[in-house]
């Protein structure tokens, strides 16, 4: 047994605006047994800074700090400085409720699991929605179809992880993609023989902060990646009974993705031409109704009207949830 119960690895890159709250909630865990590792993944803000102060106010916090690598070297990086028996990583816009390491290595330590899974809280600045995490079994490889089809999420942010896993099964944090990370080595775990427990109670808030959709950066690089997540999946299950679907899953994401914020780079010609070949699958993907029809319009030359109405009803919403009278 490890000195160390749980290492909580927080990758940061230029947070300093929202990461205090986050680390608050770790220092105010009832479980004390734990280090917290502070990955500055060449932030160029007040970031690491407040890494130091932390690190300097309580032994348990340790501030690392290396050269921009993206999230996943960060998150790479902190495993293999990590002594706890168990990992979970948090992220340093989110926070915690004081609990939930107690809790989950409670429950680890009473199953002997390799993985803990929990329920888990979005919030934005209007709401709290609680989603639960159930899987069907908790056999792993009805774990790993919950995932892939969505029944589950992929977050790491909700599962404790024995530390010796990623050794064991030599997994890594993908690096070649950004996107996805957390759903792709979560399937690489789950496709072996892993003891898994579940937690019917959410510790964990996430939080969904308010930015313009038609301005967030979307441009070539983000079309080749947005493949390349679909080769990484596929090539992963590929020899499970979900390689087809999940091939289909990431095409639609593919399309959808694009739809979402490609507003400032695509004209509604060059989404056509593009994307059409995409089209009926992502269209087969697509259950809800609305969806469904602003994708089939802007694949037949019309994504800037649809996205445009798109964004409005997203206001609108926004303004409903400010008002109180929708979820």
């Amino acid at each position: 047994m490890n000195e160390i119960a749980i290492s909580v690895i927080v990758p940061i890159y230029n947070m300093e605006k929202l990461m205090r709250k986050c680390l608050d909630s770790i220092l105010t865990q009832t479980f004390h047994n734990y280090e917290c590792l502070l990955i500055d993944d060449g932030s160029t803000d007040g970031s690491p800074a407040i890494c130091d102060e932390y690190a300097s106010q309580d032994p348990r916090f340790k501030a690392y700090h290396k050269p921009n690598g993206g999230l996943s070297d960060a998150r790479n990086f902190g495993l293999a400085h990590a002594k706890g028996e168990y990992t979970i990583f948090f992220d340093p816009d989110d926070w915690v409720d004081s609990d939930c390491l107690k809790d989950m290595y409670a429950k680890a330590v009473e199953t002997n699991a390799d993985m803990v899974m929990c329920d888990i809280y979005y919030n934005d600045q209007y709401r709290e929605f609680y989603q639960k995490q159930e899987p069907s079994s908790l056999n792993h490889k009805e774990v790993l179809k919950d995932l892939v089809m969505g029944k589950i999420a992929g977050f790491t942010v909700t599962k404790l992880i024995r530390n010796s896993l990623y050794q064991r099964y030599n997994i890594k944090y993908p690096d070649d993609i950004y996107g996805c990370e957390d759903q792709y080595t979560m399937c690489a775990l789950l496709m072996n023989n892993i003891q898994i427990s579940y937690l019917p109670k959410a510790y964990y808030h996430y939080m969904q902060y308010r930015n313009d959709t038609l301005s967030r950066r979307y441009d070539e690089t983000t079309f080749h990646n947005n493949n390349m997540i679909r080769e990484c999946f596929y090539n992963l299950l590929k020899d499970t009974p979900y390689g087809e679907y999940v091939y289909m899953k990431k095409t639609a994401y593919i399309v959808s993705h694009a739809f979402m914020y490609g507003y400032n780079y695509y004209s509604s010609k060059a989404f056509k031409l593009l994307f059409s070949a995409y089209g009926d699958v992502a269209l087969k993907m697509t259950s809800d109704k609305l969806m469904f029809a602003l994708y089939y319009l802007s694949l037949h030359g019309f994504y800037r009207p649809s996205r445009l109405f798109f964004e409005l009803l997203y206001h609108m919403k926004q303004l409903l949830k400010k008002l109180r009278i929708v979820k």
